[in-house]
């Protein structure tokens, strides 16, 4: 028993929605149903595993006989809740990674796109001003690119991965345009959204990627394969331009530089980039793997953190939009 906190860890757990009696818990591959006896259960031994607490703590705090934790641990494992970290690989192949992140991206998506503001938009909830502020946080991000995009150049030291991260930085150096355009049809000129300032979370993103470039070029990638992941099928997007132009007015002369960007990303097969670059990766070991995928999912988070930044500035009518830049006249 006393080994139990070493040869166990949980499964990351993206959702947990309310049944009668008890809950469902929602992993990347699977939906597992517990009483909520079960839960409190499952809750407390999740806590405890990566501390140094003994069993009989254990035991105490969830008010079950040690004598019976064996067989629900067991349980836990066969159901996918938990998993035995001598049975993860310690090593595996750049498409055998690519094959453990294809299975997690439809979760991580969801997830990054479980905030209120999507639902709120397509609802008819939202705005033309929440359109247009998330359009100029766009226009930043992307034009943005030209911080980090190099720098996935410069720290890739393998040749053909270096070549690939090129490539995709030269297909993507000037998408920003794409957004100008689209907000010039909404009334905008160019200097005043080139000369405004984005929200504190767009420059986090965009920070964030640099941080992951200078880590590890996969790291970086996963990140961009993430971002990438949902131009893959216009069906996945063309619902929500097209109901925020049906509910908030705006002019098809906005939308149609949105959709020319994302087919142009589906021409140019940004999709695949990642696999073409694992590839070129014939080992990973399980540290690196981890470290990748752990990018992979903090970028899920900033893009969350990012979405309620830009609900919570541009839902608000007093707030200047765009962003003005400090102006020693003004402020």
């Amino acid at each position: 028993m006393a080994s139990i906190q070493t040869h166990y860890r949980t499964k990351r757990v993206y959702e947990i929605k309310s049944l009668p009696g008890g809950r469902e818990l929602h992993l990347s591959d699977r939906v597992v149903e517990l009483g909520e006896r079960e839960f409190a259960w499952y809750q407390g031994i999740a806590n405890w595993l990566p501390t140094r607490q003994g069993v009989a703590e254990l035991s105490r705090e969830i008010g079950v006989d040690a004598s019976k934790l064996p067989k629900f641990i067991d349980a836990l494992e066969k159901s996918g809740l938990i998993y035995r970290v001598e049975d993860a690989p310690k090593v595996m192949t750049g498409l055998g990674f690519h094959a453990r992140f294809k299975s997690v991206l439809n979760s991580w998506l969801s997830q990054a796109f479980a905030h209120p503001f999507w639902a709120g938009m397509m609802d008819g909830k939202g705005s033309a001003r929440l359109f247009t502020g998330w359009l100029i946080e766009l226009y930043h991000y992307t034009k943005n690119a030209n911080r980090h995009m190099p720098l996935s150049c410069a720290h890739a030291h393998e040749k053909p991965i270096k070549q690939l991260r090129a490539k995709h930085y030269a297909e993507e150096w000037n998408h920003y345009h794409y957004f100008m355009k689209s907000l010039r049809e909404l009334g905008f000129t160019e200097p005043e959204i080139a000369d405004s300032v984005p929200l504190p979370m767009t420059l986090a993103l965009s920070n964030f990627m640099r941080q992951a470039a200078r880590h590890d070029v996969l790291a970086y990638s996963i990140c961009s394969a993430v971002l990438e992941g949902t131009t893959t099928d216009r069906r996945t997007y063309n619902p929500y331009y097209a109901r925020c132009a049906e509910l908030y007015g705006l002019p098809k002369e906005a939308i149609a530089p949105i959709y020319a960007h994302l087919d142009l990303d589906v021409q140019y097969g940004h999709s695949d980039l990642f696999r073409e670059i694992l590839e070129h990766v014939p080992e990973m070991s399980a540290e690196r793997a981890s470290t990748v995928l752990d990018y992979g999912h903090q970028l899920v988070e900033h893009i969350w953190l990012w979405t309620d930044n830009i609900q919570k500035y541009y839902q608000v009518e007093s707030n200047p939009l765009p962003r003005r830049p400090f102006d020693i006249r003004l402020d």
